[in-house]
C-alpha cells in the first residue's frame, strides 16, 4: 500500500529526523541538500537544476519544498532527491553597493553518518532473497522498492556508521556506499549513488519507483521517538570496513552466492579459497558438492531457540501422547510470530530465550490432527493480546491432486520462513510410516525447504505404542516407523513423563558442541491452566547432566595411569 498524499509530509519528516540523528551520532552537524538534476536522465523532473540547502532546524522548510515540487503525486513528478552528505557552510559577503553582487555561500562536504545504496530491478529483473540476505548479514537495513504491481522492484539500503565516512571523489556518496551496491548485486549502475526518499514516487527512465514507508526498513516501533531512534542507531552501527571486506570478497568470488556463503568475508582467506575453486575447474556445482566450509562456518549456524532449534535443519520432537508436544510446538510458532517492541525481553521456550531477531517473516504450522476449535482455544491461552500476526495455519488438504511435497514447493515463494512445524509427521506421509521410501520422500521435501529457506523445520512425531522411556536418549529407539525418522533429523528432542513432571532433553544432536547445545535433561512441571511447562529451579530442574571438564580430566588422568 502506498503512502497517502496527506501523510507524505510527516513520513518525510520522520526519515529526515532519523538521518540527522545518525549524523549527529558521529559528531556531524551542518547542512544537507535537496536537488533535481540539470538533465532528464536518469530522473525526469519538471523543474531541473533545483538546489535547496537546509540544516536540522530548517527540516520543516525542506519538507515543504519536497511536497511543493512533488506536484501532488501527479505526473510528471518533479521529485527532489536528497544528498545525505553533511556540509559546512561559509556565508558569502553581502554586496555593499547596488551595482555589485552578493558573494555566494560556500558549502564544503564533511561526511556522513550513514552509508546507502539504491538498487533497482530494471526490466524483467527480479529481486532475489539472496540480495537481501547478504545486506542484512552485515547489520545493514534493506527493504524493497515498488514499481506498479511489483512489490519487489529493488532495494533501499541504509547502514548506520560508527564513525563519520568521508565523501568519495565523485561527491555523490561516501566510503561504503559503492560496496553496498556491489553486495546487493542488482544491476542499476545509473541509480546506485542517489538517495531516494521514502513515501514519494520517482519517475525514472525505467519506470515509476517508490519505497512506500521508511519505517519498513526497521523493526516495528523503533521510529516512535528520539530515544528509540537513538537506541536503534547505537545497537546497529557498523564499522564500514566490514562492508568493504564483504564487497571485496563478493567481487573476488565472482558474485557466486554459494562461494560467498561458504568462504565468508575475510579478505585474508580469498587467495587460498580461490585456489580450491580453481581445482574444481571453477565449476560452482562441483564446488558445492565438494567444497569445504569456511573456517568460521559456526558463525553461520543460526538458531531460533539457542541450543535447541537450529535454522536450516530439521528438528524432531518425539514423545508419547499426553506430554504436551503439540502445545509446545504451537507455543513456539506463536512466540516466533510476534513483533516484539523495542527493548522487550524475549520469551523463553523450554528454558531458552527465543532468538527474536531471527524470527522475521511468516511462521507456518501444519496441524494434521487438531482442528480450528482446539487451535483457537490454545491460541487464546498462549496469545491473549492477539499479537501473533505472522502465523500461517495449514491443514492436510492442499487441493485436488496436490501432494504434500508439491505444496511445499508452493511455499518456497514466501520470502522468509523462520520456522515451520509439521504436527504430526504421519498425517503428511503419502503411505506407510514404516516404509523407508515413503518417509525419505517426506524428509527430502522438508530438508530442501529447510536448507533453501534457512528455516527451522520442526516435526512432531509419536513413539511406539506402550513406550515408557526413562531418559531422553531412550526416546530415539522408541520412535514409531522407519529408521529414517532416526537418521534424517539433525536434532531429536525427547519428551517423557516422570510422575507429575515432564522431562525434556536431546535424544540426538548432530550440532558441534561448541555452539552451545543444551546437553542436560530438564525437568518441568505442567501448568494445566495455561498449558505451559515450568522449568524447576536449581538442581531439581536438571537431570543426567554431563560430566564437568574437571571430572573428565580426572577420568582421563586415571585412564593413563591404568593404561586404559
Amino acid at each position: 500500500m502506498l503512502a497517502p498524499l496527506e501523510k507524505i509530509a510527516s513520513l518525510i519528516t520522520e526519515e529526515l529526523n532519523m538521518l540527522w540523528q545518525a549524523h549527529e551520532a558521529v559528531g556531524l552537524k551542518g547542512y544537507m541538500s535537496l536537488y533535481t538534476l540539470d538533465i532528464q536522465v536518469p530522473f525526469r523532473a519538471k523543474s531541473p537544476g533545483i538546489l535547496f540547502w537546509f540544516n536540522r532546524d530548517e527540516t520543516a522548510d525542506a519538507v515543504q519544498q519536497i511536497v511543493h515540487y512533488y506536484n501532488q503525486g501527479i505526473l510528471p513528478n518533479s521529485t527532489l532527491l536528497l544528498n545525505p552528505i553533511v556540509h559546512s557552510k561559509k556565508t558569502g559577503k553581502k554586496a555593499k553597493y547596488t551595482n555589485e553582487q552578493d558573494e555566494p555561500d560556500i558549502y564544503t562536504p564533511l561526511g556522513s553518518g550513514i552509508i546507502w545504496a539504491t538498487s533497482l530491478s530494471l526490466g524483467i529483473d527480479v529481486l532475489s532473497d539472496e540480495s537481501t540476505d547478504r545486506i542484512w548479514e552485515l547489520n545493514v537495513f534493506a527493504s524493497p522498492y515498488h514499481r506498479g504491481d511489483n512489490e519487489r522492484a529493488g532495494l533501499k539500503i541504509i547502514g548506520f556508521c560508527d564513525e563519520a565516512q568521508a565523501p568519495v571523489e565523485d561527491g555523490k556518496s561516501v566510503t561504503g556506499c559503492r560496496e553496498l551496491y556491489d553486495i546487493a548485486n542488482i544491476t542499476s549502475e545509473q541509480y546506485a549513488s542517489f538517495y531516494m526518499l521514502s513515501g514519494i514516487s520517482y519517475l525514472t527512465n525505467n519506470g515509476l519507483f517508490q519505497h512506500p514507508f521508511f519505517e519498513s526498513l526497521f523493526p516495528k516501533g523503533v521510529l516512535k521517538d528520539k530515544a528509540s531512534r537513538q537506541k536503534l542507531i547505537e545497537d546497529n552501527s557498523i564499522n564500514v570496513q566490514k562492508a568493504l571486506d564483504a564487497a571485496y570478497c563478493w567481487n573476488s568470488y565472482e558474485h557466486h552466492h554459494s562461494l560467498y556463503k561458504k568462504f565468508g568475508t575475510n579478505p585474508d582467506d580469498v587467495e587460498d579459497n580461490l585456489k580450491f575453486f580453481n581445482l574444481v575447474a571453477r565449476d560452482v556445482e562441483l564446488f558445492d558438492a565438494t567444497g569445504p566450509m569456511r573456517k568460521d562456518a559456526e558463525e553461520m549456524f543460526e538458531f531460533i531457540v539457542p541450543g535447541l532449534i537450529p535454522r536450516g535443519a530439521v528438528t524432531l520432537i518425539g514423545a508419547t501422547g499426553g506430554t504436551g508436544k503439540s502445545s509446545l510446538a504451537h507455543l513456539l510458532c506463536i512466540m516466533a510470530s510476534v513483533d516484539y517492541d523495542l527493548g522487550e525481553e524475549a520469551p523463553r521456550w523450554l528454558g531458552q530465550r527465543l532468538a527474536i531477531e531471527k524470527c522475521k517473516g511468516i511462521c507456518v504450522y501444519f496441524s494434521g490432527e487438531d482442528g480450528p476449535p482446539i487451535i483457537n482455544a490454545r491460541a487464546a491461552i498462549f496469545d491473549q493480546r492477539g499479537r501473533a500476526r505472522r502465523l500461517m495455519f495449514q491443514r492436510t488438504d492442499f487441493g485436488e491432486g496436490v501432494s504434500f511435497s508439491q505444496h511445499m514447493r508452493r511455499l518456497h515463494k514466501i520470502p522468509d520462513v523462520p520456522i515451520m512445524v509439521i504436527d504430526p509427521a504421519r498425517k503428511y506421509l503419502t503411505g506407510d510410516e514404516n516404509d523407508a521410501g515413503v518417509v525419505s520422500e517426506f524428509f527430502e521435501a522438508i530438508e530442501e525447504f529447510a536448507i533453501q529457506k534457512s528455516a527451522a523445520v520442526v516435526i512432531v512425531h509419536h513413539l511406539q505404542k506402550g513406550a515408557n522411556p526413562k531418559s531422553a536418549p531412550e526416546v530415539l529407539d522408541l520412535l514409531r516407523g522407519s529408521q529414517v525418522f532416526i537418521d534424517r533429523p539433525r536434532v531429536v528432542i525427547g519428551m517423557f513423563r516422570d510422575g507429575p513432571y515432564t522431562v525434556v532433553g536431546l535424544a540426538k544432536n548432530n550440532i558441534p558442541p561448541n555452539l552451545g547445545m543444551v546437553t542436560d535433561e530438564r525437568v518441568f512441571a505442567r501448568d494445566p491452566k495455561n498449558l505451559q511447562l515450568i522449568w524447576l529451579p536449581g538442581h531439581e530442574g536438571i537431570r543426567s547432566a554431563n560430566l564437568s571438564e574437571e571430572e573428565l580430566l580426572k577420568i582421563a588422568e586415571a585412564a593413563k595411569k591404568t593404561g586404559h
